[in-house]
């Protein structure tokens, strides 16, 4: 049964002073310097406060502040960009979150991927049926950032170039290669900017991305004049699978140095329907 939403005169003073302060996500530590007092036991305050349903436990030391307006039962839902904004530093949204976000991926993700150079252990909060998953980053390959404002919060997401850049590198982590024709499709569409791309990849330093990335535009038709040739230049000799999800099957495709493990007609079948 869940505890009654009563408040302690030190609870309150608690809560108001981090709702004062804007803190949606806080750590320990947080709610220590808001109570102003070294005496106080914060870990047990933070404990009776999460069985009252005041707060939301989303990790060791990571706390969700429910507001009044979540009622007795303390339900209550926040952007999970704005929970990830917290959970990790640096960090970025990426990957099929961040597809989705720019309108260049079909599906709403199960998981948040977030991009970091820390090493950070997944997180799972079942009271919100939310996944968050780290994905580490060298230092080199953490750019392409910019800030939006999700929930009058401010949230680091990975621009619309370097999140298909990104796909192209880790199609695993966007859906797979058919998600990822998808999104290069939509990205021509609404105006692409294939210098950007082109020096997003280059600077990610991965020639898998070239090969992936002008296999599918001459497989989608995309009129993507001179940059095919200039793509063909930045290529590595070493054969790559078009999809890792998938073994080393089908053709090998000279022109672009792959292995052909989903066949055109799966590439391009959601054009049909």
């Amino acid at each position: 049964m869940t505890k009654e939403r009563t408040l302690g005169p030190t609870e309150t003073r608690l809560l108001n002073r981090l709702a004062a302060a804007g803190k949606i996500v806080f750590s320990t530590d947080q709610a220590r310097a808001a109570l102003e007092d070294t005496e106080q036991n914060v870990n047990k305050l933070l404990y009776r406060l999460a069985r009252k349903r005041w707060l939301l436990r989303l990790e060791k030391g990571k706390y969700l502040l429910l507001p009044l307006e979540a009622g007795p039962e303390g339900m209550y839902s926040v952007h999970e960009f704005v929970i990830a904004a917290h959970l990790v530093q640096p960090y970025a949204i990426a990957y099929a979150s961040a597809l989705s976000f720019h309108d260049l991926f079909d599906l709403l993700p199960q998981t948040v991927f977030v991009a970091t150079t820390r090493r950070k252990t997944d997180v799972t909060v079942e009271e919100l049926g939310l996944r968050f998953r780290f994905v580490t980053l060298t230092p080199h390959k953490f750019f392409g950032l910019q800030t939006v404002t999700v929930e009058e919060q401010p949230v680091q997401i990975t621009t619309p170039s370097k999140t298909l850049v990104d796909g192209l590198d880790r199609p695993d982590l966007c859906g797979g290669i058919v998600e990822l024709t998808k999104a290069i499709c939509r990205y021509a569409r609404d105006g692409a900017d294939w210098e950007q791309v082109t020096a997003d990849a280059r600077r990610l330093g991965s020639r898998t991305v070239f090969k992936r990335l002008g296999y599918l535009a001459e497989v989608a038709g995309l009129e993507v004049g001179e940059w095919l040739e200039r793509w063909k230049a930045e290529l590595s000799t070493g054969e790559t699978l078009l999809d890792p999800r998938y073994g080393r099957q089908g053709d090998h495709h000279s022109g672009w140095n792959l292995r052909l493990n989903v066949s055109e007609e799966q590439l391009l079948e959601w054009r049909r329907h």
